[in-house]
């Protein structure tokens, strides 16, 4: 007995099955994913916009050359520093070297000074005094004057004139024929002047010594009178002659 409902076939049956699995299988579209895709496009456009403004800083060089050219350019810095420590080093060797060239020379030249005036052989200047023996009757001898030169040289004078003679190691104070006095066989006039080159502090009072060279002139008829100056010149030089038997030891 049929109530007026159709059954379907084992045909439609098949085609509603299909039906419904391509339903199932087909893609549904959530917001969820269509908020991923977004973000996937955005983030697509920007990474296409970040390498072309890279492409274009980089000016189309690949990687393999940039690679080279950062090699390059560290090579080349790591020899410039090399080269620059090595120009410091030389600059520093330079200047060193001057400056003892300098110093060594500055040195010989002061030596070679103080050697010439020790030697008579170059003009000299300071302090010291000037020692006037007044000698109206020509009773000074020759040893008393020489007394006063060694209680110079005792108080430290380091360069001394008689006249115009240059006192050296060597100078000798004689008498002449006429009675006179010769300094290195040179004739000298009174009032016999000397001057002295050293302390005046320590010089002037050693002439005045009780018993001592201003003693000694008195006893001789003469007076000595000496004075302090800030500036003594001596202008008086020697001329050294060679040796003729000595030589330097080498």
């Amino acid at each position: 007995m049929s109530d007026g409902t159709r059954t379907p076939s084992s045909r439609d049956q098949q085609r509603i099955v299909w039906h419904r699995l391509k339903d199932t299988l087909r893609p549904q579209a959530t917001v969820a994913q269509v908020i991923v895709g977004l973000l996937c496009l955005l983030l697509g456009v920007s990474i296409a916009a970040q390498m072309g403004r890279n492409d274009e800083s980089l000016e189309g060089a690949t990687q393999q050359e940039l690679v080279r050219l950062l090699d390059e350019s560290g090579r080349h810095a790591a020899d410039l520093e090399l080269e620059n420590a090595e120009l410091e080093r030389t600059l520093e060797t330079l200047r060193s070297g001057r400056e003892g060239d300098v110093a060594a020379q500055d040195a010989a030249e002061q030596r070679l000074a103080d050697l010439e005036i020790l030697a008579g052989t170059a003009p000299a200047q300071g302090r010291g005094i000037v020692v006037s023996i007044a000698d109206p009757e020509q009773g000074v001898r020759a040893s008393t004057l020489l007394g006063v030169l060694q209680e110079l040289r005792n108080a430290g004078a380091e360069v001394v004139q008689i006249g115009d003679v240059r006192v050296v190691a060597s100078t000798s104070i004689t008498t002449a024929p006429d009675g006179g006095l010769l300094v290195d066989g040179r004739p000298i006039r009174a009032p016999y002047t000397l001057k002295a080159i050293g302390d005046p502090a320590v010089m002037e009072p050693a002439l005045r010594i009780p018993g001592g060279a201003a003693d000694s002139v008195s006893g001789d008829g003469g007076t000595l009178s000496a004075v302090a100056e800030d500036e003594v010149r001596i202008e008086a030089t020697v001329e050294l002659s060679a040796p003729e038997h000595s030589r330097v030891v080498k």
